[in-house]
């Protein structure tokens, strides 16, 4: 069982999750560091395979259940899953499967300039 969280600094968040079991990608987990603080983030694109489901839950809703193997690219349709964007994403597995989420984030910064080049 894993998950595994990957940020990067104005830009989105890779979520990955591996075997049976619940697992929690905390709003707060998607920052960065210090100077980036996160308040809500959306479900731009979805890639499972799985034996059992995997379910996604925000805030109590249930956003996706997931059969078989499959996904879901929001991003280029322009769209994103946005219910309950502030509450943390809950994902269990059932059976056993991987799950890869990409998360868009909206963050404040401490240091505007941080992350610029």
């Amino acid at each position: 069982m894993a998950i595994e969280i990957t940020n990067t600094l104005r830009s989105a968040s890779i979520v990955r999750v591996e075997g049976t079991g619940t697992y929690y990608a905390n709003i707060s987990a998607l920052s960065t560091n210090a100077d980036e603080t996160v308040t809500s983030a959306s479900i731009k694109r979805i890639n499972w395979s799985t034996n059992g489901n995997i379910t996604i839950v925000r805030n109590g809703n249930t956003i996706a259940t997931l059969h078989n193997a499959g996904e879901f690219r929001g991003d280029e349709w322009g769209y994103s899953i946005a219910n309950n964007s502030t509450s943390n994403v809950v994902i269990t597995v059932t059976t056993g499967g991987t799950l890869f989420l990409e998360l868009s984030k909206i963050a404040s910064y401490a240091n505007s300039l941080v992350g610029f080049m």
